[in-house]
Order: C-alpha cells, then structure tokens, then sequence
C-alpha cells in the first residue's frame, strides 16, 4: 500500500483499512446475531469507501458494490426477524432449526444472500469484477479477494453446521449454485482482457468449491472448503499484488498490451508464477 496508493489516493485510506481488519474480527467473533449484522453492515461502507472513485468507471463499481452489499443486508435482517420469532434468541450457538417449515427456509434464504453476496458467489457476484477493476490492488487484495470471501464463507459454514439443519432440496440447491458460480464465472474469467478484473471473475470462481466443500456437510467436506477458503485468500491476494506491481510499473491493465515483463521484473514475475502454480494445484504449493 506505501508506495501504490500514492498513484491511486484514496481519501483517509488507512483509516478505512483498519476499521475493515477490526470489523471483520468483531464480526468472526460476535455469537450475537445483531452484533454481527451491525460489524457486517460497517464493513459494506468501508468497501464502498475503499475505492477512489475519481472517474465515471470507478464511481459506478463503488454505487453497485454499496447497493448490492446494502440490500442483501437489508434482506438479512428479515431473516434474523424471522430467526427471533421462531426461537426468541439472537444467538447464534442456541440456534438450530430445522429446514421443515416454510418460516426457517425464508430466514435461511434470506441470510444465505448475504453470505453469497459478500463472498462474491453466483447470482449475486457481479460487484466483485467491477470492484477489482475499479478500485487499487491494494484494496482488492484485501477485501473481494480475502476478507469479504472468508467472512461470507465463514457465515455459510455457520449457517450450515450449527444454525440450520438442511432438507435434501436445499442442499442440492447449494450444490448447484456452487457448480454454476465455478463454471459461469470461470467461462467469463476466460474472455475479460483486463487483468485485474480477470481475476475478480476467477475469486467469483473459487467461492463456488468452497460453497460445493460445505453444502457437503460432511466432515472432510467442510473441512476442504475453510481450508480452501484461507488457501484462495492467500494465493488471490497475490495475484492481485502481483497485477498491481505490473500496473504501477507498466501503467497498462490489459493483457493484450503487456509482455516480456519477465527480465524487466524478476521478483514479481517470480511472486505470480508461484501464485498462478498454487492456483492451478501444481505440487507441493497449497492449491494442490
């Protein structure tokens, strides 16, 4: 961040990026429903924030992303309403329903979109391409391509190993959307000519393993999605570190005009393949 977001200022950056880190942890650690919507919610401003918005293209992926984030937290309250009318507790350890009422499967549709739209899954997923493109790859790096996919991970693995007890249909609508986020995004990933909005479609791509790794619920199932969850965090973020370097440096963001750079950048060109070989599963990198 020193040096890149000298180019790209954001106003009160470092501010936004350590109320991001606080809040995340308030949200991880919160057993309160409220208590967590509310970290949840401060978090959708301080994406919003984290872009600079100094051109039209940057400005309209900073609106999408706070009205996405906004309505599906919107729609999460009704599901913590719902959640309190059925058990009359907020927290989030005395909660186990069963998914056999009309009730309990709106207020876990309704809590599941805000899962889905804050790490980024399919249909709800389109803010992440324009906010990588839009916003610095220091800001990527932390928010769509960490932060946001492990906390709205770490939701869905609260909603499906604790808070609800799943019926075969929404497991299998789990298992579906997460084939569809895999293989739709990986489809679109694979004609962008921007980069770092290449691999915005790509972490929409991975969300999809780690949803298939916990709709499972199996033990091992669950246990590959969270740790493919800290893996992805820590190879996407490098990417985007690696995109940001070539930017900074080149001053261009499209793949067709860059080329070569290996000679001219040895050390980031050394960084993206270990991270492109841990995201392709190459042995012995943690992709594999």
């Amino acid at each position: 961040s020193l040096i890149y977001i000298k180019k790209d200022r954001v106003k009160d950056y470092y501010s936004y990026f350590l109320i991001t880190t606080g809040c995340s942890a308030g949200a991880v650690f919160a057993d309160n429903l409220l208590l967590f919507i509310t970290f949840w919610g401060i978090l959708g401003i301080t994406l919003y924030k984290l872009i600079p918005g100094g051109d039209e293209e940057s400005s309209a992926a900073a609106k999408k992303t706070l009205i996405l984030i906004g309505a599906s937290d919107s729609i999460m309250l009704i599901g913590i309403a719902l959640i309190w009318k059925m058990t009359g507790s907020l927290n989030i350890s005395e909660t186990g329903l069963l998914t056999d009422n009309p009730l309990a499967v709106t207020a876990f549709l309704c809590l599941l979109a805000g899962s889905f739209t804050k790490a980024g899954a399919f249909p709800f997923h389109t803010w992440v391409p324009d906010y990588a493109q839009g916003a610095p790859a220091s800001s990527s790096a932390l928010l769509p391509a960490s932060l946001d996919k492990l906390l709205g991970i770490y939701f869905l693995a609260r909603l499906t190993s604790g808070m609800f007890i799943l019926n075969k249909w929404l497991t299998f609508i789990l298992l579906l959307t997460g084939v569809i986020t895999i293989i739709s995004s990986v489809m679109m990933a694979l004609i962008q000519h921007n980069f770092k909005r290449l691999l915005g479609y790509h972490a929409v791509s991975q969300v999809g393993y780690m949803i298939l790794g916990l709709s499972l619920g199996s033990p091992l199932g669950i246990a590959a999605g969270l740790f493919h969850m800290v893996n992805h965090a820590l190879y996407k973020s490098g990417l985007f570190l690696s995109a940001g370097a070539v930017e900074f440096r080149t001053g261009k963001n499209l793949i067709d005009d860059l080329g070569g750079l290996s000679k001219k950048m040895p050390v980031t060109f050394i960084s993206a393949l270990i991270f492109a070989m841990s995201i392709s599963g190459v042995p012995p990198f943690n992709g594999f």
